[in-house]
Order: C-alpha cells, then structure tokens, then sequence
C-alpha cells in the first residue's frame, strides 16, 4: 500500500483466476477419463491466444448507442504423463 495516497498500486486477477483454476479441474477431470495416472502428469506446455471480441451495445444518454466489447482468449495445455525413473544399468 502506497503511504502517501492511501491505495493499492495493483489489483488481484480474481476473475481471471477463477477461471483458469476451472480450467485445471477440468484437465485433471479429462486425465482420469482417459486413465491417465493423475499423479504422474504435468503440465509442459501452457499457451494463450486472443480470440474475437464479443460485441454488444450499451445505451446511453440522449439516445445515444456505445460498443460494449469483451476480450475473450483462447487458453490451451498440454498435458503429459512422466514415465517411471528407470535404473541406469552397470556396464559389464
């Protein structure tokens, strides 16, 4: 918190985070549906894209119309199951 103006410089992405643990929970629901040993995966490859802009209007005062846009993406993981630590076998 700032001293002087008595505010917070920045804000928590509560929505945005919300969403993205949505997301996780439904990965990990994908995984076991697919027998894939949940404890075993991770995560390798994690990207977003911007995506078209959902238009809508708002009115306004003396009947005037204003774009009311939302920013939507486009989010993707790769999911990959680790193989088993093998023994390095000795050399004879």
């Amino acid at each position: 918190m700032c001293k002087v103006h008595k505010h917070y410089n920045g804000r928590f992405p509560e929505k945005s985070v919300r969403h993205v643990i949505g997301l996780l929970k439904n990965l990990k629901s994908n995984a076991e549906h697919k027998g894939l040993d949940v404890e075993r995966c991770q995560i390798s490859h994690v990207a977003t894209q911007r995506a078209v802009n959902g238009r809508r209007r708002t009115y306004r005062a003396h009947g005037r119309i204003s774009p009311y846009l939302s920013s939507n993406c486009h989010v993707e993981f790769h999911l990959v199951e680790k193989n088993k630590e093998v023994e390095r076998a000795d050399k004879a």
